[in-house]
């Protein structure tokens, strides 16, 4: 006899029902990522576990969620200028922590000027801090971040880098939930380091959502970063390579290192301790 074939799932995103917060945190941000890495590496060092932390460049907050949902001392401050991840992250990831939800703070203020007690951990992830182009302005970030810090806090930033980082691409991705995320790099300036880089979404019904995310920023270097860090007041930082599985992929294992080699595309932490 036999058997009968499974029908395959049909996906319940299209172009006109899909949430765009939704998509990026289910194709680029890995937050229980992140959260292990500062927790690991703060006590590592501190011999302590960090229990205040603000998010900068929160979007959907999701971070800082995790954050007070693993412990029950904790308590984070998302900080973002865009009304609209902070208030579909409220919705979707604040509110139904419950009475935990107190705990999380989401301020819609610039990270340049905004006002917090000071935390043990900060954080600039998904790159977002590309967003100042120019020395003096990453320089004021990072010393306002130096303030904002615990004697003893922890700074961490990630980064992107290698050649394939500065040529014009388009990679798709199909993910399990039943759509394709692409990633957009147009060319980067040679002078300024300027790039522009979209995400693009793509569904099974053949509609696709064009630009659902666009950035404007400069390519970086970590040499430049860990400059401008030590610059602003921090007594040292500290690069965490990421590791490689049998294929050469990235195995998402970051540990510190001071040479590695300049690969097509590399991800890696910067982060930077107010003492030694």
């Amino acid at each position: 006899m036999a058997r009968k074939r499974k029908k395959k799932k049909v996906s319940r995103f299209t172009a006109t029902t899909a949430n765009r917060f939704e998509l990026y945190e289910g194709s680029v941000y890995d937050p229980e990522a992140d959260h292990d890495f500062l927790i690991k590496t703060f006590q590592n060092r501190r011999k302590r576990r960090p229990l205040t932390l603000r998010e900068d460049f929160a979007g959907t907050s999701l971070l800082s969620s995790l954050w007070v949902q693993n412990h029950g001392l904790t308590k984070a401050w998302a900080v973002d200028l865009d009304p609209d991840p902070l208030a579909y992250g409220k919705a979707n990831h604040i509110e139904p922590l419950g009475d935990k939800a107190e705990r999380v703070v989401q301020l819609e203020e610039n990270v340049l000027s905004v006002q917090t007690p000071q935390v043990d951990v900060l954080t600039a992830f998904n790159f977002s801090y590309w967003i100042f182009e120019q020395r003096s302005l990453m320089l004021d970030y990072f010393r306002k971040v130096f303030e904002a810090l615990e004697d003893d806090g922890m700074f961490v930033v990630d980064l992107m880098g290698g050649p394939g980082v500065q040529q014009p691409c388009e990679e798709p991705r199909e993910e399990d939930s039943g759509f394709t995320y692409i990633w957009e790099q147009e060319a980067m300036d040679a002078i300024t380091h300027h790039i522009d880089c979209h995400i693009h979404f793509e569904f099974e019904d053949g509609t696709r959502i064009e630009k659902a995310f666009t950035y404007n920023w400069r390519v970086w270097s970590m040499a430049e970063l860990r400059d401008i860090m030590l610059d602003a007041g921090f007594a040292e930082v500290d690069a965490y390579w990421e590791g490689a599985d049998k294929h050469g992929e990235g195995n998402g294992v970051f540990k510190k290192a001071t040479n590695a080699e300049n690969e097509d595309t590399w991800i890696a932490y910067l982060v930077a301790w107010k003492q030694k």
